[in-house]
């Protein structure tokens, strides 16, 4: 509202897009099918929103209930309802500015969503090359329009592709002339100024609604003389010696949002989704400590929705126990106290064995004790030995999948060697989410056999 009233003021034009995801955030709109990140988007007033992978995650009919619940279009460009004619969305959407300026925004949409969204997308969706579709569809609007945006849901990486394969936004800026900016998300990037490809300007938030991202272009007839770039924190805050304030200035709670959000009335499902066999120990207190049970479970999990060789999970992420007994959603989600995500990274044998020397030097009782699966060890003063990964010893050289929370990725319980991995990404997939499906998907966790950490004191 403060922005649009700056430039309207000015009798300037303003749109408000989102690069997508905008699924498997806060768990209270996700037990609502998500409807209500829907209707507060629909308060912002967006003018459209490319489809992100995790739009499918509560599978197909919901998606298309959020379709219809948003007024504002959703895009994709690659996507197409099965048989692979019909769009699952809209292409494009075109805008005549009140100065005249013509605009388009085309939305497109990773490929990886086929491997990581299989829930969602089998049976209903086929995709195409993302890249070569862009090839098609510039040309087409470029005669059309004086401006074009791509909405893009690729990501952006410090390479042409990703670890894994994946073409991101910088790629597309060099292989498709034409595009004046790509608006990016999927890999949770918050880029501190525009990057510069020919000229193609490519911008993206951190996501997680911690952000607004404004661009400003200056035009002389149709042509860009002058870009603007702005990062607004949304009541963000920062310690100091006399407790927290806020980064830059607190914006106040808009009354109609905050009247949608207490209109919904949807509570964590109470009802059986599995049931265990015996208690999983998960006290902060024992999971600092020595490898659990729980902990062999939840990475073991991680590694599955991955495809990861390793996963690695601090200890101090886990704060509550399950009992022995039936299982419900509201007993997953009360494990975890934080909202970490499972990121995935590609590690060097000599990077994981930093790492886990670094796990081995911290000592019992620290809440970065490691819980891990794909993986064991012996821990012997300060050491990490006899490490072997799937039987096999370590190998230096060789690189590995590895997937862990988001709070180990960022640096988390003084794993700064993890924070500066440039291979690794977001998946965005909550740890509390993927035990919620697991357990729906098999009706227990299977038992697990300890042993992956051996501590020796002799």
């Amino acid at each position: 509202d403060q922005i649009r009233a700056e430039v309207q003021g000015k009798g300037r034009s303003v749109l408000v897009l989102s690069a997508g995801d905008i699924t498997l955030g806060d768990p209270r709109s996700n037990i609502c099918e998500n409807i209500p990140m829907v209707e507060g988007m629909n308060l912002v007033g967006y003018d459209a929103m490319t489809i992100g992978n995790h739009e499918f995650d509560f599978g197909f009919e919901a998606f298309k209930k959020m379709q219809e619940t948003a007024k504002f279009p959703f895009l994709s460009a690659n996507m197409y309802k099965e048989g692979g004619e019909e769009p699952i969305g809209k292409n494009y959407i075109e805008k005549k500015m009140d100065d005249g300026l013509k605009v388009a925004v085309l939305g497109l949409t990773t490929r990886e969503t086929e491997s990581i969204s299989s829930q969602g997308l089998k049976g209903n969706i086929t995709m195409s090359d993302p890249i070569e579709t862009a090839k098609l569809w510039v040309p087409i609007l470029k005669k059309k329009n004086d401006v074009i945006i791509v909405l893009s849901h690729l990501g952006f990486y410090d390479s042409d592709k990703s670890f894994d394969g994946y073409e991101g936004d910088n790629y597309l800026a060099k292989a498709v002339q034409g595009i004046d900016l790509i608006i990016g998300g999927h890999t949770q990037r918050q880029l501190a100024s525009p990057v510069k490809i020919g000229d193609t300007h490519i911008v993206q938030t951190e996501g997680l609604g911690k952000w607004v991202g404004r661009i400003d272009f200056y035009f002389q007839g149709t042509k860009i003389v002058k870009t603007e770039y702005k990062l607004y924190p949304v009541n963000l805050k920062e310690k100091t010696d006399k407790g927290y304030k806020f980064v830059g200035e607190e914006i106040k709670e808009n009354k109609a949002m905050v009247d949608m959000l207490n209109g919904f009335k949807c509570e964590f499902p109470t009802r059986q989704i599995g049931k265990i066999d015996r208690d999983l120990d998960g006290s902060d207190d024992i999971a600092r400590k020595k490898e659990v049970e729980l902990g062999d479970i939840i990475t073991d999990i991680m590694r599955e929705k991955t495809g990861a060789d390793i996963a690695f999970l601090n200890g101090g992420s886990i704060r509550q126990s399950l009992k022995k007994g039936a299982v419900t959603e509201k007993d997953i989600y009360s494990i975890f106290p934080f909202q970490d995500t499972v990121y995935t990274a590609e590690l060097t044998g000599a990077q994981i064995q930093e790492v886990l020397d670094f796990f081995a030097q911290k000592g019992l009782g620290a809440g970065g004790f490691l819980q891990v699966s794909g993986i064991e060890m012996k821990i012997y003063k300060g050491d990490a030995l006899d490490v072997k990964v799937a039987g096999k010893p370590l190998d230096k050289a060789k690189k590995y999948k590895v997937a862990l929370n988001s709070f180990m990725a960022n640096g988390g319980d003084g794993y700064a060697m993890l924070k500066e991995i440039k291979s690794k990404k977001d998946t965005a997939y909550l740890l509390s989410s993927i035990l919620v499906d697991s357990m729906k998907a098999k009706g227990t966790f299977p038992k697990t056999n300890l042993g992956r950490i051996k501590i020796i004191n002799k």
